[in-house]
């Protein structure tokens, strides 16, 4: 028998001696004891975490209660003319009300878009306001050129110690005889109550 042979079989006597004689490690199943412990850890670490959801919950609701609600009020129109104008002074003008809020007593932010544009004008100056019965909550002007509108953007904060209604109004540049009118488009207006319920 060859030498290599001769150690061949003395490497797979010695691997049968260790397997049969218990020579390789064994792990040992875990003890009742052991699982017992650590499924008393876990349910310890479930109550601490669920205690700590209560808690915030409780956080969350107080802090509700005490905000309260958020009351917004919003109007929006797709398509409305607006009126040409002839006289210089704004003051003067005819206006056109695009979009209003009936508000309570209180104060707002009050936010309005719209876009404008006159079709039948190849130039035209509009101006908008966003007011109330007491006046201007906040104005803009813009121009336009025929068939590319002009987006007017108003924002602002009102205290009503009465309830009023507050509305987005735009007018024109004329000639007014012009048949047809300007319009506008797309215009929105949102009012969000500021002050306690």
């Amino acid at each position: 028998m060859s030498g290599s042979a001769c150690r061949s079989i003395a490497a797979l006597a010695t691997i049968i001696a260790m397997v049969c004689g218990g020579g390789l490690a064994q792990a040992a199943p875990p003890t009742v004891a052991g699982l017992s412990a650590q499924v008393a850890a876990l349910q310890a670490d479930v109550a601490s975490l669920t205690g700590q959801v209560t808690t915030l919950q409780d956080a969350l609701t107080a802090l509700q209660g005490t905000a309260g609600a958020v009351q917004v009020w919003q109007n929006a129109s797709v398509a409305r003319p607006v009126q040409r104008n002839d006289a210089t002074n704004v003051s003067d003008w005819t206006l056109s009300t695009l979009a209003s809020l009936a508000l309570p007593a209180g104060s707002y932010i009050v936010q309005a878009k719209t876009s404008v544009q006159d079709p039948d004008i190849s130039a035209s100056t509009f101006y908008c306001f966003v007011a109330n019965s007491a006046g201007s909550i906040d104005d803009s002007v813009d121009y336009s050129v025929q068939d590319e509108p002009a987006t007017i953007a108003l924002q602002g904060v009102v205290t009503l110690s009465s309830p009023d209604t507050v509305a987005l109004k735009c007018g024109a540049t004329g000639p007014a005889s012009t048949p047809g009118s300007a319009e506008s488009l797309m215009s929105r207006l949102m009012a969000i109550k500021a002050s306690p319920q």
